[in-house]
């Protein structure tokens, strides 16, 4: 292994070179587990992680193993002699937080994407049957269970893919129009101003309510043509998810933006840069990755349905887990629904109006 990695390091250009001298990365210590093997590498003086991060699948390649390389109080490099199930049947968890469970990752195990952390704002994308609908409707429903979150909701499909969760307690808006994913976007930019005049007023910098989820199917209906008769309004949709974009963390207002058809155009570079959390499923060529994921390395992903790429701080493929829509129906059975009075799609409200129920909050 040393032997094969120095190889790889020299060809790849990854190391010092004083003179006739030659200084390599060294492996220090090896751990077996049972997915594989944890090697920590030595960097010499000059060489930095990164040198070696971006050059993972060169790596892989000259291992003929998948690895992970990545920072962890020194360079790790974990090799994969196991490799990741095809399907991972979705367990509901019962939580007192915002974490909901999306996959499995080689190591098995659980990743949780966190509505309360540093990044909340999401972005899913890749090609249709690659897992974003089924991933959607597990967050979704860990969201519903967990009732500790409102969700705004917005499917141009008709209610296919959302139309599920319409008439939850906590689904405060659904729209199935651009005029009313107008609308709705505008209530939660509402809503978030509002919070931020209360946690103004109270001294605080930050939401301790209840989250407020604002989710959109497809973004690619946002994409606008010469003499489109929709592109007023499509822009107004867009300008206001841009500021919610870089606005909404702190008020507890979070955008859940989805794409078959990734687009620079839609994914624009203000809402690409307030969004630090992506999920990629194989996407049809390298230039849809990088507008998800800044890569290529989306396209290159196996056709196995839920498998993806999901990237934070870095980039980690899992096996999202898999959630039918029936049992999603089953899962949800028990979850308080809407009373006939307060059934309405969109409703008008003023900032703060709501608010005095999310917590240990004083409206003033």
């Amino acid at each position: 292994m040393q032997q094969t990695l120095a190889l790889t390091f020299d060809a790849l250009g990854i190391k010092v070179s004083r003179g006739d001298s030659v200084t390599l990365p060294t492996i220090t210590a090896q751990y077996e587990h049972e997915w594989g093997y944890r090697l920590l590498i030595k960097l010499p003086s000059g060489v930095s992680s990164a040198d070696v991060i971006k050059q993972q699948r060169a790596i892989s390649e000259a291992l003929r193993a998948d690895i992970e390389a990545y920072w962890k109080n020194g360079l790790v490099i974990d090799v994969f002699t196991r490799k990741l199930p095809a399907k991972v049947l979705y367990v509901a968890e019962k939580r007192n937080d915002w974490k909901v469970p999306i996959g499995v990752n080689r190591r098995g195990e659980t990743r949780y994407f966190d509505f309360a952390g540093p990044f909340p704002h999401l972005l899913t994308g890749g090609i249709a049957g690659g897992g974003k609908s089924v991933i959607s409707r597990g967050i979704i429903t860990s969201l519903v269970l967990g009732d500790r979150t409102d969700l705004y909701l917005c499917d141009l499909k008709g209610g296919v893919e959302l139309g599920m969760f319409r008439n939850f307690r906590c689904t405060l808006g659904f729209a199935d129009n651009l005029q009313k994913v107008a609308e709705l976007a505008e209530r939660a930019e509402r809503e978030m101003n509002g919070r931020y005049a209360i946690m103004a007023a109270n001294g605080s910098q930050d939401w301790h309510g209840r989250r407020l989820v604002f989710v959109m199917d497809e973004m690619a209906d946002l994409k606008t043509r010469p003499g489109d008769p929709e592109a007023d309004v499509k822009n107004r949709i867009k300008s206001v998810l841009t500021r919610i974009s870089a606005k909404g963390r702190a008020a507890g207002v979070i955008l859940m933006l989805s794409t078959q058809r990734p687009s620079a155009d839609v994914i624009d570079g203000l809402i690409k840069t307030n969004i630090a959390t992506s999920i990629s499923f194989k996407t049809r060529d390298g230039t849809q990755s990088r507008i998800i994921i800044d890569s290529t390395d989306a396209a290159d992903l196996p056709d196995i349905p839920g498998r993806c790429i999901y990237q934070q701080q870095n980039d980690e493929i899992l096996q999202t887990f898999l959630l039918s829509y029936e049992d999603a129906k089953k899962l949800l059975a028990n979850c308080e629904m809407k009373t006939e009075e307060n059934v309405n799609d969109v409703n008008e409200s003023q900032p703060g109006e709501s608010l005095a129920a999310y917590g240990n909050i004083t409206v003033l």
